[in-house]
């Protein structure tokens, strides 16, 4: 039983480590898809369709990594 609640300890651990590195990965993200709009509005619409296309990987990448740690999480309680 001691052992179970150890890997219960480190798996919400590691969870909880990759929502807040997914939390500062959406703050750049908003930071580049703000920047890919304004460019894409201004004279540069290839560079900034472009750079709106890197943030919304970016979003889904965090969005299913968000969701499986959450998951993850759950499922060790």
């Amino acid at each position: 039983m001691k052992q179970d609640k150890k890997d219960n300890m480190v798996a919400k651990q590691r969870a909880a480590v990759i929502l807040r590195r997914n939390k500062k990965i959406s703050n750049a993200n908003i930071v580049i898809l703000a920047v890919g709009l304004i460019l894409t509005f201004t004279t540069y619409e290839v560079i900034g369709r472009q750079i709106v296309w890197l943030g919304i990987i970016t979003f889904v990448y965090t969005l299913v990594s968000n969701f499986i740690a959450r998951s993850g999480a759950r499922q060790k309680k």
